[in-house]
């Protein structure tokens, strides 16, 4: 049957009217019911009792206590040392420095990206973060929050897992303005207020959801000064969808900003401190879709000397009453929970 102009016109209209598999209302559409999941765990260290572990029992040795808890389609930590044999020794009362071949062990745990914006990547100075930066290219590991100029530590760095494109900054509060990186200086991505702003809101366009990772704080303090607060509310309300935080070695309260979350402090992870305040710490198991953050579940954890196990009932507790500071897992238990035993 012979269709008539008017009829043909229309067919062609509606064509047209149609977007395409490759246009962005497509692909927002395509996204819109996909839920990754990412979990994020805290400060890790290399060397030290960990490295001893990994010397003698390999590279699973670390992660032997664990099971599949760490098992997620995104794992996140914070690589606390630089992977090195060279560089000067700065001066400060803890240096650490770990063999680059010690990186296979969080490879091979699965770590797909690592925030390096601390206080101890830059231990061994520019060498020390050359040679971290180069173990990480080499081992296919993207990361944040430093580099070898200001433009690669504060780089947009998206993992895109069945379409949805999540994306990662990092920030550190920590080092002094000797380690900032600069345009042809490496270092990392000091978060000074408008430049973090600048970035995030950069970022937002071109990911369906952004976590913004935080190095700040108190060390053992168990809340949150004013520089976290200052920094994570900025964050939010320039487009940060979740905020991940570490340095004070301990967990802190969880706080729903505008409808988001912000964890202060996840603790220790594979760091072992003299102090047993360290020992108890979290993994944040986070659902994350085009939408935002769909829920968290809580794995407690002890670190136990460098070999994380779960963590105790008392632990449990204490970590629970902790994250509840502020209320938000009673406010939103469907959402925000400690995971079961």
């Amino acid at each position: 049957m012979m269709l008539s102009a008017a009829c043909l016109a229309l067919c062609l209209a509606a064509a047209a009217a149609e977007p395409s598999p490759e246009s962005p209302s497509a692909t927002a559409a395509s996204t819109e019911s996909v839920t990754v999941s990412l979990t994020a765990v805290g400060d890790i260290r290399l060397d030290g009792p960990v490295g001893e572990i990994l010397a003698k029992g390999g590279i699973s040795a670390p992660f032997s206590g664990l099971g599949d808890s760490l098992r997620a389609d995104i794992l996140l930590g914070n690589l606390e040392c630089p992977l090195t044999k060279r560089g000067t020794k700065q001066p400060k009362t803890w240096t650490f420095r770990a063999p680059p071949k010690n990186l296979a062990a969080l490879k091979a745990a699965g770590f797909n990206i690592l925030t390096i914006a601390n206080n101890h990547v830059l231990d061994y100075g520019p060498d020390g973060i050359f040679d971290t930066l180069a173990e990480l290219r080499r081992s296919s590991i993207p990361f944040i929050g430093g580099g070898k100029d200001l433009e690669e530590a504060q780089k947009l760095e998206i993992l895109e897992v069945h379409g949805l494109r999540v994306g990662f900054l990092g920030f550190t509060s920590t080092f002094p303005e000797e380690a900032w990186a600069r345009r042809d200086r490496p270092g990392v991505a000091y978060s000074e207020l408008s430049r973090v702003k600048a970035a995030i809101e950069a970022a937002r366009p071109r990911c369906d959801m952004l976590a913004v990772v935080f190095h700040g704080g108190t060390e053992l303090a168990p809340e949150p000064n004013d520089i976290q607060k200052e920094f994570a509310h900025l964050a939010i309300d320039s487009g940060a969808d979740i905020i991940i935080g570490h340095h004070p070695h301990v967990v802190q309260p969880l706080e729903i900003y505008k409808g988001k979350p912000i964890i202060y402090s996840l603790g220790n992870f594979l760091f072992v401190s003299p102090n047993p305040a360290t020992r108890p710490t979290i993994a944040a198991r986070t659902q994350v879709s085009a939408k935002g953050v769909e829920g968290i579940e809580f794995l407690p954890f002890d670190t136990n000397w460098g070999r994380p196990v779960p963590a105790s009932d008392e632990q449990r507790g204490s970590i629970a009453a902790t994250l509840d500071r502020y209320g938000a897992l009673t406010a939103e238990p469907a959402k925000y929970r400690l995971a079961p035993r």
